[in-house]
Formats: C-alpha cells, sequence, structure tokens
C-alpha cells in the first residue's frame, strides 16, 4: 500500500461581506474627539475611552492554516489630563501559539499609534514599534504583553488595533461595556456562521442602545496539495452577524457587577463529507472535547476530529447533572472499588454516632493528604498518576480508584473532597458532591449550564437528621464551619435525586 502524502495550506483567501460598516476607521478621527477637553459626565476624569469596538468571527490567521476564533479590538483613548498619561501603558494577554504547537501561526497582532496634536491643530502620528512591546510568561501557553504609546501627553489620543486566535470557541472572553475609564461608544459584534450557535447573555443589565443582527456573507478559499496537484476548496462561513452596542458607560466597579455580554456556544454542528472543512476547522473542533483542557498539546494533537455531525451542544442542567454522575472522574468515582475497610477499621468504631464518624474521617484525611493549592472539579485518575507512584501498571490489580491519592499523600481539592466522600459513604453516611464557587470568581450564569463556571467540588452530607457542607481540603474550613469564601447562592447539588441548586 503506497503512503498517501498530504500537504496542507499553501494559502487561504477570506472573502468577506459583512453586514454593516464599522463604527470607527483605523485613524480617523473626528472633530469632536480632536476638541474634547474634559468629559461632560465627570469632568474631573483623567482620560476617557471615545470607542471601544470589539469583533469576533472565524477566520484564519493571516500567515496560518489552521481555523480560529478571532477577537478584535480597536480602542481609541483621550488623555485629558497629567494624571491620565498612566493610561499611555497598556496589558492584553494571548495564547503562545508555538506553546499550543501551532507552529509558524501567529499568536497576535498589534498595531498602536498616538495622534498628537501642536497650538495650531496639525496632526502628527507616532507608531509603536514591535521592539516595544514586552513578553511575559504565565501558564498554560498563556503569555501577557505590555507595552506603552510612544511620546504621549496632555490632549493625546491613543488608538490601537488587537488581533488574537484563540481556541476558546465554547465559552468566549465576555465583552464587557464597562472600563475601569468612562466608555462614550461600545459595541461588541459577533459573526456566528450558520452552522454555529451561540448564546449571548447580558449580565447587569437589561437595556442596550442597540441590538440588532442580520446576514452577511463570507467565504474561506482554502487551498492545499496532494502529491503534485493542487486543490482549492471554498468554505461558507455565511451566517447571522449580531450586534450590540452601548453608550455613556460609568466606571467599572468590579467585574462581578460590570455590565457585560457572556457568551456560550449553543451548538455545533460540521460540515459533512467535506474533507477541507475537517482539516482546515481540526484544531478548533478538537477544543470541544470534555477533558480538553486537561490535556497537554501534545496530548490534544492525538485527539481523533469529533465523529458526529452534531459535534456539540449546550446541555441544561439535568443534562449536565446527569453527565456528571457518568463521569469515571466525577460519579463513577465514587463508586469504583477502593479497598478501605482497614482505613476505617482503624479510625471509626459502631458505638459512634455520624457526627462522630463523620469527624473522625474528616481528621484522617487531612491528617493524611495536603492540599496542593489547586482548585478542581475532577479526580484525575489516571494510567499517568500510576506510573509515578508504582513505576509500572500492574492491570491485575484495581489500583484506579481514590485510594491512590490517599496513598500519595497530597491532591487537589476535588481529589481531596472525593477520597473523603468515599470514605463517607463507606462508613454509610449519606453524601453527595456539590459543585461550589468561591465569591472573588465570576459569578456563575444560570442561563449556561458549564461546569467550568465553579470553582471546586465539596461535600454535602446528611449527618444524625442535619445538613452539614465540609470542604476537608482548603485550609479556611474546618468541620464544623465551612470557609465564607464559598457563596451559598452558587453552590448546584449532584445527585441521582434531588439534583439541583442549592437556592433558586
Amino acid at each position: 500500500m503506497k503512503t498517501q502524502i498530504i500537504f496542507w495550506v499553501l494559502f487561504t483567501i477570506s472573502i468577506s461581506v459583512f453586514a454593516q460598516k464599522d463604527p470607527i476607521k483605523w485613524k480617523e478621527l473626528s472633530k469632536e474627539e480632536i476638541e474634547l477637553k474634559s468629559y461632560n459626565e465627570n469632568p474631573d476624569f483623567p482620560a476617557v475611552i471615545l470607542y471601544d469596538y470589539g469583533q469576533m468571527y472565524f477566520d484564519t490567521n493571516p500567515n496560518g492554516e489552521h481555523l480560529f476564533l478571532i477577537r478584535k479590538r480597536h480602542v481609541r483613548i483621550k488623555i485629558l489630563n497629567e494624571e491620565g498619561l498612566k493610561y499611555a501603558k497598556q496589558t492584553f494577554s494571548f495564547h503562545d501559539m508555538h506553546c499550543e504547537q501551532f507552529f509558524g501561526e501567529l499568536s497576535y497582532s498589534l498595531k498602536a499609534v498616538t495622534h498628537n496634536f501642536d497650538k495650531s491643530g496639525e496632526e502628527t502620528i507616532i507608531k509603536l514599534k514591535n521592539k516595544a512591546v514586552k513578553i511575559r510568561d504565565t501558564l498554560n501557553c498563556t503569555k501577557i504583553a505590555e507595552f506603552e504609546f510612544p511620546d504621549a501627553k496632555v490632549g493625546s489620543i491613543l488608538e490601537f488595533i488587537l488581533l488574537t486566535p484563540t481556541l476558546t470557541m465554547l465559552k468566549p472572553e465576555p465583552w464587557y461595556f464597562e472600563n475601569e475609564l468612562p466608555v462614550i461608544y461600545s459595541e461588541f459584534r459577533a459573526a456566528v456562521p450558520n452552522n454555529f450557535k451561540y448564546i449571548f447573555s447580558l449580565k447587569n443589565t437589561d437595556v442596550l442602545s442597540v441590538r440588532d443582527s442580520s446576514f452577511y456573507n463570507r467565504s474561506l478559499a482554502y487551498q492545499f496539495r496532494i502529491y503534485q496537484r493542487i486543490y482549492t476548496s471554498v468554505i461558507d462561513l455565511s451566517g447571522t452577524e449580531y450586534r450590540f452596542v452601548n453608550q455613556n458607560m460609568p466606571v467599572m466597579k468590579n467585574k462581578n457587577e460590570a455590565e457585560k455580554i457572556n457568551i456560550y456556544l449553543k451548538r455545533l454542528k460540521t460540515i459533512p463529507e467535506n474533507y477541507a472543512w475537517e482539516r482546515l476547522s481540526r484544531s478548533l473542533m478538537i477544543t470541544s472535547y470534555p477533558d480538553y483542557e486537561q490535556r497537554t498539546p501534545g496530548q490534544r494533537k492525538m485527539l481523533n476530529y469529533p465523529a458526529a455531525y452534531i459535534i456539540y451542544y449546550l446541555p441544561d442542567w439535568s443534562e449536565l447533572n446527569t453527565r456528571l454522575l457518568n463521569d469515571e472522574k466525577f460519579g463513577l468515582a465514587l463508586i469504583k472499588y477502593w479497598n478501605c475497610d482497614s482505613l476505617l477499621q482503624a479510625n471509626i468504631n459502631p458505638e459512634m454516632n455520624e457526627t462522630e464518624k463523620a469527624e473522625a474521617i474528616y481528621n484522617t484525611v487531612r491528617s493524611n493528604m495536603k492540599w496542593n493549592n489547586e482548585y478542581s472539579l475532577f479526580s484525575d485518575v489516571s494510567d499517568g498518576l500510576l506510573k509515578k507512584i508504582y513505576g509500572k501498571i500492574d492491570h491485575s490489580v484495581k489500583y484506579n480508584n481514590l485510594g491512590l491519592y490517599f496513598e500519595k499523600g497530597t491532591g487537589s481539592s476535588a481529589e481531596m473532597n472525593f477520597v473523603f466522600m468515599y470514605l463517607l459513604k463507606r462508613a454509610e453516611i449519606n453524601v453527595t458532591p456539590v459543585l461550589v464557587n468561591i465569591k472573588s470568581r465570576e459569578p456563575v450564569d444560570r442561563n449556561a449550564a458549564l461546569i467550568n463556571q465553579f470553582t471546586s467540588v465539596i461535600a454535602k452530607a446528611e449527618i444524625d437528621g442535619k445538613i452539614i457542607f465540609l470542604d476537608v481540603a482548603d485550609s479556611d474550613s474546618q468541620f464544623n464551619k465551612l470557609s465564607d469564601k464559598y457563596d451559598y447562592m452558587q453552590m448546584f447539588v449532584v445527585s441521582k435525586e434531588n439534583f439541583g441548586w442549592l437556592f433558586n
């Protein structure tokens, strides 16, 4: 059998006819913007955002071969006094495509200029040089970029356009109408192809200046080579463009209370029997795997293109509950066999009441396991962990259980609490997992049943006729007192019966 050699993507050409014109054009300022001396709503503000215009659409990189969800942002800021010069320094985050193993792909595109004006009104435009952007590392292939607008002064108008390809297809970054400065005009647009469907959930506001949608045409010519023959396939990305506008926005108090749009993928269908589409979109489509974020970039490359017509759909809360109960790293972890009889016999006895048993088990887990300071939602029992502990796997022995973490002596918040819940169950104490969120994080949006909105998982136990919530990992919690960092209004009980929100 001959080996088939395929060379993919020599180039892509995007032909786009969007529904409406952009609200601002690059480096084209109005007389009102140039002459603005103070912000009428509050003259004391040191600077004001004249325009904040964001877009979300699917496309390839200018020099790339993979389909990404592109985020584009065009911002214009007016410096009103000396204090406002601090806003000449800006930061942004982006995915390092080299770290993500998308070699040759652009990680971001930035252009920035300072508009200055002399006494006669003559304009000078100073461009930001690429070498002036400073990059620092963070975690998980994310990097932070810092830059400063050149020659910024009082009266300057600062303008930048930032384009970042992303892999956050399921839950794109929210759009914030508010900022740390007042915003005169904020607009967000999302171009959604026909085989995608998104939910746009307004938070902390019910009224917008504009909220509409319209059809747009968009096609992408994708060219590739098989042996010496070149093929071209035209991919139809036509769909609906959603437009959201708000004006004269106040300063953001905090992100949790800010007026914004949360965005969730509702449904995704593939293009049937389209070989070019599968190759073009593979790297984006595999992000729909439930454990995608837990895999390394190298492991992600081994994933197959999802084998279904409907690749992804957003569950409701009932479906999410069922999925979690049947997940080997969540509900099924609590029923896998772990021979913990000797451990229980050494720490509890039949004469104890349920409260005494539960507290003894709580203290046993805390004494033998240390929290690794990582919040998590799943117990990742895997061959990788087994090999670290045992050197090699003896498949004749059932090591694949929560006892691994007890023996290891450390674990994430979910791993420690699942060990604790397993022991409670074996002690015949009624216990169920509870998804929790901490108050400092963004509140859970009940319009979208996504587990990654939560921070961790803890235990809800019925002990001597009372309901008690227990977290064995976090040191701020005790047996008789759950840490006040958790928000009871954002707790979701996972159970075969009586599942759902703790408070409606």
